[in-house]
């Protein structure tokens, strides 16, 4: 009689184990970590109780118990992963058919600190299908480990696409592998199957957003280079746009008559840069405060290239445009249609929120 119930519930462990890993198997990296959080727990805990309330222990006893705890923590977990599946079902119906187009908004760097992004995305209310356009160094590719999985992981469930280009602190996503391309508003874009909201620009490649048409350019130099690589801390060579992305750009321009709506780029044509932004600047300030505390310091000494900058600025006055937004110097700043941005986050065409909320 034993026997057949161990034969029993070895069939049904196995039925369990077939279920979850149809369930899971297209959303989880491996089904090994089902079975660390659901089978170890479950079998420690089925054996573990027959021990301390059976008597005679035996191996049969042991065994049974082993499987019952498999068992139910199968039957648990599948219960739990239908009622998600079903729960992400229904929401996904007031994503994409509520019947009113996407919204589009645009904010700068986040250097993986996207706090401010949930927040706006619960008090807004915002939809998958809605837009957030970042200006550079998400950080999503900075540690180029479980680190950055870990982070993708946890933004991708925010209820928003993400449009990202890439900054100077970060790997670029061509180089990361684990990126495919597929279009989105009219270009191209890097993407990975795993995280399907959360794409980023191709360099060169012209968007359409809301029906205005935008050029795209991320990259920039750091100039803690020297400091980066004194200290080991994550560096890329390619981080500023080379001579191909550059005649890319023109090329695409050409074609529109050098006329577009809007530019998105990391750093900022050379004429606009935010001078009391630069990290010299700002440490020079501190040692006339307190110049004995500045001794006892290693000074910065800023690495300058600003190539990429004179090149915006080249383009900037070759071309006719409405607008120009851009990151990198982590600041809030509007001079002329040049517009940079940090942490405010604003609708991309629309006057700004009635109360001013999202400005910084």
């Amino acid at each position: 009689m034993q026997t057949a119930i161990i034969i029993i519930n070895l069939i049904l462990s196995v039925i369990g184990l077939v279920c979850i890993h149809l369930k899971t198997h297209t959303k989880e990296k491996h089904i090994s970590d089902a079975v660390k959080i659901v089978l170890v727990p479950g079998a420690v805990f089925g054996i573990v109780t027959p021990a301390l309330v059976i008597r005679p222990i035996t191996i049969s006893n042991i065994l049974t118990g082993l499987l019952l705890g498999v068992l139910c923590g199968e039957t648990l977990y599948i219960l739990y992963l239908i009622a998600k599946s079903t729960w992400n079902e229904e929401k996904a119906v007031s994503y994409y058919y509520d019947g009113t187009p996407a919204k589009y908004f645009i904010t700068g760097d986040k250097h993986r600190n996207f706090s401010y992004v949930k927040d706006f995305c619960r008090e807004m209310n915002t939809r998958r299908k809605d837009v957030l356009i970042i200006l550079g160094d998400t950080g999503f590719n900075y540690y180029e480990d479980v680190r950055d999985d870990k982070l993708k992981k946890e933004i991708s469930e925010l209820n928003i696409t993400l449009f990202c280009l890439h900054g100077n602190k970060e790997n670029s996503p061509q180089n990361v592998g684990t990126y495919g391309i597929r279009s989105f508003c009219g270009g191209k874009v890097y993407y990975e199957p795993k995280y399907p909201n959360i794409y980023f620009a191709i360099d060169g490649e012209i968007y359409n957003f809301e029906g205005k048409k935008y050029m795209v350019v991320g990259g920039a130099h750091s100039v803690d280079k020297m400091r980066c690589l004194e200290e080991d801390k994550p560096f890329w060579e390619d981080e500023m746009p080379d001579d191909t992305i550059k005649a890319k750009v023109e090329e695409k321009l050409s074609l529109e008559d050098n006329k577009i709506y809007g530019m998105m780029t990391h750093t900022c044509p050379i004429d606009y840069l935010p001078t009391e932004m630069f990290m010299s600047t700002r440490q020079n300030a501190a040692i006339k405060r307190k110049p004995r505390k500045a001794k006892s310091k290693k000074l910065f000494k800023p690495d300058i290239d600003r190539s990429t900058e004179e090149w915006l600025g080249k383009l900037e006055k070759e071309i006719d445009y409405e607008i120009w937004y851009c990151g990198h110097y982590h600041i809030d700043k509007q001079i002329d249609k040049i517009n940079m941005m940090c942490h405010e986050i604003r609708p991309l065409h629309m006057q700004l929120f009635g109360d001013e909320k999202w400005r910084c």
